[in-house]
């Protein structure tokens, strides 16, 4: 159900084709709510369909014609009820941590790799998510400029102020992440000398 108010509110910016949109998913959009083609295309056929949304063939170039979407009234009106109700939550789904949970089967060196597999992903994800949020603050994020032109100096404040919590938030997140994995690792340092001759896995999958 997400997905629909995610497009919803990135045309609520600007009129999008689809490509466009998924370009959106895989850029800053992405980093609160990813989704391929194959799940984008039907859900815009679903809310064209229940007049969320109109589209329209365009030319570009010469030859090329592609479907450009633009939010409706009524799209606009389901977005802003949408926004307005408690925060909703995703379903508790972390493969990582089931991985973590059932690695006694593998051994204390796969864990070693996993936790800093770990570190390494979410100081990529920091760093990158950082980079946009600066962006965003310089004014020089070409998207959040396009949705905040023609606004009132308070209208375009709270816009940036709205990205600005989303994501250092994001940024905290990962931060925590990182920091539990160094503890992590310390932790199992002081497991691996403890039990350094008798640290074995249970079925022997860490020497595959």
């Amino acid at each position: 159900m997400s997905l629909r108010y995610a497009i919803l509110g990135t045309l609520s910016t600007e009129p999008n084709s689809g490509y466009d949109l998924a370009r959106q998913f895989n850029l800053g959009l992405g980093w609160f709510w990813s989704a391929s083609h194959s799940q984008i295309y039907p859900e815009l056929r679903r809310l064209e369909e229940a007049g969320l949304i109109e589209g329209a063939v365009t030319t570009v170039g010469e030859k090329l014609e592609k479907r450009v979407y633009a939010i409706t009234r009524t799209g606009l009106d389901e977005l802003v009820a949408w926004v307005s109700k408690a925060p909703q939550y995703r379903p508790n789904r972390d493969p990582e941590r089931i991985q973590l949970i059932f690695s006694d089967l593998a051994g204390s060196r796969s864990v070693r790799s996993h936790l800093e597999l770990h570190v390494e992903y979410y100081v990529r994800r920091r760093d990158q998510v950082r980079q946009t949020r600066d962006l965003i603050s310089a004014g020089r994020h070409a998207r959040v400029q396009r949705r905040v032109a023609g606004r009132t100096p308070a209208q375009q404040a709270f816009t940036l102020l709205l990205r600005e919590i989303a994501y250092d938030g994001e940024v905290e997140r990962a931060e925590l992440e990182i920091a539990w994995a160094q503890r992590a690792l310390r932790a199992l340092d002081e497991y691996e000398r403890r039990y350094r001759d008798q640290d074995s896995p249970v079925v022997g999958v860490e020497s595959v």
